[in-house]
């Protein structure tokens, strides 16, 4: 029976010496745990979708911890050289799951920074006097994320003394923000129409 032990050992050494950022080293370290769960379930058999699910994990650690899309596209091949197994059947789905959840990290991490974009005060302009225009676009279209949002919106502009604001934008997003601002006591007034 292979050292397991041993197999991650060579599997991570392989992926540290192809590591482009520094970050990858630091994963590579971090993700010792996966990668044992990963080789105990190709070499014991383990169904399909545990090693899928593993796989998907791999990828996410990498993605999260800001490591290369070079170490993800790598990183199981290193895995198969080390298993003698680079024509196994189960490589090319795993690979893809693998990038899958990298992929699908990366895209919740734009999001999730695009909607800080619009957080209080990026959304906003004194208007001096305690007032303030506010720029209703966030992206989002889920009632709870703008509910949200707009809460932290206006304790921020409560907290800061606002008495006022001049609101403009999406309609979703200006409904959530007429209710949490009137809920704290501020003025809401429309801005006025560009012709």
């Amino acid at each position: 029976m292979p050292d397991r032990t041993a197999l991650v050992a060579t599997w991570s050494t392989k992926d540290r010496a192809r590591a482009v950022l520094p970050a990858d080293r630091d994963i590579v370290d971090a993700s010792a745990t996966i990668r044992a769960l990963i080789i105990d379930l190709v070499l014991d058999g383990g169904s399909e979708d545990e090693l899928y699910d593993a796989c998907a994990v791999l990828g996410r650690t990498i993605a999260q911890r800001k490591g290369s899309p070079t170490l993800a596209s790598i990183t199981l091949d290193h895995a198969a050289e080390t298993l003698g197994a680079r024509s196994a059947p189960w490589l090319v789905t795993a690979r893809a799951a693998l990038t899958e959840g990298f992929a699908a990290t990366v895209i919740e991490d734009a999001q999730l920074e695009a909607m800080r974009t619009w957080d209080y005060p990026r959304c906003t302009v004194p208007l001096g006097q305690a007032g303030l225009a506010i720029a209703a676009g966030h992206p989002s279209d889920d009632e709870e994320v703008l509910a949200a949002w707009a809460a932290r919106v206006a304790k921020a502009a409560a907290l800061t003394g606002i008495r006022r604001v001049v609101l403009s934008g999406g309609e979703r997003a200006s409904a959530a923000l007429v209710d949490a601002l009137t809920l704290v006591g501020i003025e809401v007034n429309a801005a006025p129409k560009l012709r």
